[in-house]
């Protein structure tokens, strides 16, 4: 009788709190899809959730750049949320993260919303999904952990809402060209910086990836799911995935998608809803919300519903259909719960094949072993192990047998004590080999994303992939230690060897100490310093107060070890007092911007400013221009779609005076378009002769395009050593993202160019685009009276990733 009557009243408690639950619309106060929520709200709602609730707690891990939180809900049952960290920890044992028994007692499901802040449906579709689970399907949160994100791009999102709430007609209009359906320049698609958080799994250079992947890490669940949207006249899309798939990609991870596709058509054919599958969305760059999670173990799968930031609350396609929000939210909804419902019905299948994920004993590598300087491979080791990807070091000098990158073939090479070792024999090992191995292999040309990101060329190490066995110990970055500075000295001097130096340069320009560089190399205080090295002198300090203990300081905050300099008369080459030693000049930079600029390239630009370098960058719309001039000494024009140089146009002509004068112009990628084939400029681009389609059948035509293209690809440069743009760098490998080309600068610098017999070293891309590549322009400087325009035809800040482009642009900020 007492127990009857205790487990009456947990039932009554149980019903009293679930009661109280309110659903999206009654919290709210509008139904779902009739207003879009922001961020606030959709927090407070999932607040009413975890307080009405005990199947739902909240774990905030985090803020964006705008100050919005950032938090996971987990949804399972009571019991289950009790014990949530020995759930984590004995799941952990099936990937072998964690020592333990194998177990097959739960599923794991995590569902993030929202990355693309303009997306917008799905957010809203995350609060009815949360509030259907706990209180219509708690027979599957017995045995299952639902993770859900429901917004992890709040910034992006609130740009959005705010844009669509005060552009909207009452009621809202559904034609397209509305204004309602126009978003500005800077969209909510992106966050702050305006990059893409679905590009940035891997690479972690923004402060929302780097603390959801820290957490997601900490999971590694059997499913995720990446929630979107695409263009208002696609079908809703759903896995199974496209070609090209990764090699690693397990016939089960395949087979299983098939399971989850065949369970959501069910659903969308008994609402009559049209979808597509196998196609557009394919398994290959791994910086993905989906490749990310399926190189780790997971099902990982991106759903696409018709929206994004043109859709609004309503909007007519091409067919005459009126797509509305509430459609939108309850396609997500509908994939969202079936998700789950496959997950808990099939718990002993995705263990058991979880675990068989994690046996790497048929990768192609043991063992990616890396050398070149220090600062480097602390770089890249850093980034590892952001992804819980243990590295080592070789013990000794050590001769390794394996595919060497730079001679792109089998050899034998010889690697240095120290040298980065990354070993796949770790249960990380097949994401080991994604980011790491020298070339990825492609089933398929036609590709949604780049084929080629192979870490050791984006950090410009030599390297090796080996079979071998080798002598290792722990990785150990090297704390480095200055004595105290002494003012009787010279000065000091540093070598410049990275992006960590010029980080350090950053710093000391923003100080305003004195700094010189030498030109050519020379030999001083018993050491050789080499192009590009730092002096830090007293005679171009004395009017500074304390500067050696800002140097001191600045030297700890970066890791610098500096070398004390006992005179300026050098034992060989110039001396420190000679015209060959340039006193670098703190320059004001600015960036320019109008409707035609890439929004991806200016905010790879602003963030490298403000993040990476931390040097203060000027923001410049275009109207401000002329004012301006006057008051910077470097203009960067992003990436972009911009009118032809035009010397009639009064702005043009204001900046061909100001660089005349001793402005540096930078313009990047397809900002040199602007400038190319025009009197004013030496730049020339390279023609391709156009396809011709007389004899070819149409659906042979798409096929014959990409020898005409590439979809990400790596090649080798050529490098002058003499110049600046060269410092710090022994090898440089460009990524290119498309089959531009340019002709060598006539009577120009050119400091990197592609040879005449240059050929892709990783990726795909065409044969006629290959020949197009051959004995053309990477990096050039145009000297045009006292200034000069640098040219890069390539993104070297693409998502912010390419470690040695960066030190390139450094370069020609500071040197040239």
């Amino acid at each position: 009788m007492s127990r009857f009557f205790y487990l009456s009243l947990l039932f009554l408690s149980f019903s009293a709190l679930q009661s109280q639950i309110q659903t999206p619309d009654a919290f709210l106060g509008y139904e779902l899809g009739s207003h879009f929520s922001r961020h606030h709200q959709v927090v407070s709602y999932f607040q009413h959730l975890e307080k009405n609730s005990a199947q739902l707690k909240l774990h905030p891990y985090g803020k964006t750049n705008e100050g919005r939180l950032l938090q996971l809900a987990f949804i399972s049952s009571e019991k289950n949320l009790e014990n949530i960290e020995a759930i984590r920890q004995a799941h952990l044992q099936n990937s072998g993260m964690v020592s333990g028994p194998k177990n097959e007692d739960k599923a794991i499901v995590w569902l993030s919303y929202n990355v693309h802040g303009n997306e917008s449906s799905s957010t809203e579709a995350a609060m009815k999904t949360a509030h259907a689970l706990i209180t219509k399907y708690n027979d599957w949160l017995e045995n299952t952990v639902i993770i859900l994100d429901p917004c992890i791009n709040p910034d992006g999102r609130d740009r959005y809402v705010n844009f669509y709430n005060q552009t909207k007609s009452t009621p809202n209009d559904t034609e397209p060209f509305s204004r309602e359906h126009q978003e500005g320049w800077h969209n909510g698609r992106t966050n702050h910086y305006s990059f893409d958080l679905n590009r940035d799994w891997a690479w972690l250079t923004q402060v929302e990836s780097q603390q959801r992947v820290k957490l997601y890490n900490q999971w590694l669940p059997h499913i995720h799911v990446d929630f979107h949207e695409q263009g208002i006249n696609s079908p809703y899309y759903f896995a199974p995935a496209a070609e090209p798939l990764h090699e690693i990609i397990t016939p089960f991870q395949k087979s299983f998608q098939d399971v989850l596709g065949k369970n959501h058509a069910k659903y969308f054919d008994k609402g009559g809803w049209f979808y597509f599958t196998k196609q557009r969305f394919d398994l290959l760059y791994p910086s993905y919300g989906d490749t990310y999670p399926t190189y780790l173990g997971a099902i990982g799968m991106t759903y696409e519903q018709a929206g994004g930031g043109v859709a609004g609350l309503g909007i007519k396609n091409d067919e005459n259909i009126t797509l509305t929000l509430k459609d939108r939210i309850e396609h997500h909804y509908t994939t969202g719960i079936s998700t789950v419902e496959i997950a808990a019905q099939n718990i002993s299948t995705l263990n058991k094949n979880y675990q068989l994920f994690f046996d790497n004993k048929d990768v192609k590598y043991k063992n990616f072993i890396m050398q070149g300087h220090p600062d480097k491979l602390d770089a890249l080791h850093k980034l590892l192990n952001q992804h819980d990807i243990t590295s080592h070091q070789l013990t000794k000098n050590t001769t390794v047998k394996g595919y060497d990158y730079q001679k792109q073939g089998n050899t034998t090479s010889n690697f240095s004590e120290q040298a980065l070792v990354v070993s796949t024999k770790q249960p990380k090992g097949k994401m080991v080999q994604v980011l790491l191995e020298p070339q990825t292999k492609l089933n398929d040309s036609l590709t949604y994303d780049i084929t080629a990101w192979s870490l050791p060329y984006a950090y410009g190490l030599e390297a090796m992939a080996t079979q071998s066995d080798l002598n290792i110990s722990d990785y150990t970055i090297e704390k480095t230690t200055t004595s105290k500075l002494s003012e009787a000295l010279y000065g000091y001097a540093l070598s410049y060897n990275s992006f960590e130096d010029s980080r350090f340069l950053a710093a000391l320009l923003k100080e305003n100490i004195g700094v010189r560089f030498n030109e050519t190399p020379l030999t001083n205080s018993g050491k050789s310093w080499t192009r590009g090295s730092l002096f830090i002198l007293k005679g171009d300090n004395q009017k500074l107060p304390n500067y050696l203990e800002k140097l001191a300081q600045l030297a700890s905050d970066f890791n610098r070890k500096l070398t004390p300099i006992q005179t300026g008369y050098s034992s060989q080459g110039p001396d420190l007092g000679a015209g060959e030693l340039i006193l670098i000049k703190a320059p004001k930079i600015a960036i320019l911007k109008n409707d035609r600029t890439s929004s991806y390239n200016y905010g790879e630009v602003w963030h490298y400013f403000e993040q990476a370098l931390g040097y203060p960058l000027l923001q410049l719309d275009e109207n401000s221009l002329t004012t301006a001039l006057n008051h910077i000494d470097q203009l960067i024009i992003p990436d972009g779609y911009y009118s032809q140089w035009d010397e009639a146009n009064a702005t043009d002509q204001a900046l061909m005076d100001w660089v005349k004068k001793g402005g540096k112009l930078i313009p990047l990628a397809g900002a040199l378009n602007r400038f190319a084939n025009t009197d004013s400029f030496k730049l020339k681009r390279k023609e391709t002769h156009e396809m011709d389609t007389t004899e070819m059948s149409f659906g042979d035509q798409s096929r014959n395009e990409i020898s005409y293209i590439t979809t990400g690809s790596i090649f080798e440069a050529q490098i002058d050593k003499s110049h600046p743009i060269s410092f710090g760098l022994d090898h440089y490998y460009s990524l290119k993202l498309d089959e531009t080309a340019y002709e060598l600068i006539q009577n120009g610098n050119n400091a990197f160019t592609l040879s005449n017999t240059a050929k892709a070293i990783s990726g795909f891309i065409g044969y006629q685009a290959i020949n197009k590549q051959r004995k053309s322009l990477l990096v050039g400087e145009e000297m045009m009276g006292r200034g000069k325009v640098v040219y890069f035809v390539d993104n070297v800040l693409f998502r912010g990733f390419w470690y040695t482009g960066k030190i390139a642009f450094a370069n020609a900020l500071f040197f040239l």
